[in-house]
């Protein structure tokens, strides 16, 4: 039996963006050696409840069956690595700020658990991105959680294709249609569909 699980931490973009079109998104862990596991941050509510813009687009997100895959698998700190996940993130808050990177306080959490935990953070914003780098964290884009996505047999091609198409039409890509085109033809060997 396979024992090795992956945490993979997705940012709210990329929740948003992935959570629609595979659901549940949270509550199952996919492929093997390893396992791979996602989750949010218990934030993200809060961003979302507190933003009238989210909420207007993503109305969605306050159903049940969303709120409930949320509440299987938020990341929450306790103990000693809550504390080092706040030192990380007070050092990062200076990092962000002396760059004047514009980094909502739910972001840089997320890279300070992605840090504390050593995860994968999910994210296309480019700042923190920056971030992520400069201090080692490790970070994925969205079209790299696609592939793994594809690779562990969680979804197939034909879902990549419905995801990208309806975030087109959404005028929500991750990324510029050409550097998604760069990236994408990079990760899976192919053309991109879009």
């Amino acid at each position: 039996m396979n024992e090795k699980i992956q945490d993979v931490l997705l940012d709210s973009n990329a929740y948003f963006r992935f959570a629609l079109s595979i659901h549940p998104l949270l509550k199952e862990l996919f492929g093997e050696s390893p396992q791979y596991s996602l989750h949010v941050l218990a934030e993200l509510d809060d961003e979302y409840n507190t933003s009238t813009r989210l909420r207007h687009k993503f109305e969605w997100v306050r159903n049940s069956e969303y709120r409930q895959d949320r509440q299987a698998k938020r990341y929450e700190l306790r103990g000693m690595a809550r504390s080092e996940a706040l030192n990380a993130a007070s050092f990062l808050v200076s990092y962000a700020d002396s760059r004047q990177l514009n980094l909502s306080r739910e972001d840089l959490k997320a890279l300070a658990v992605g840090f504390v935990k050593q995860v994968p953070v999910v994210t296309d914003d480019r700042a923190m991105q920056e971030v992520a780098k400069a201090h080692s964290i490790e970070c994925w884009n969205s079209v790299m959680l696609l592939k793994v996505m594809v690779t562990a047999g969680r979804i197939d091609m034909d879902k990549v294709t419905e995801m990208l198409e309806y975030l087109d039409y959404e005028n929500d890509l991750p990324m510029s249609k050409n550097k998604l085109r760069k990236i994408f033809k990079e990760y899976f060997e192919t053309e991109c569909p879009i």
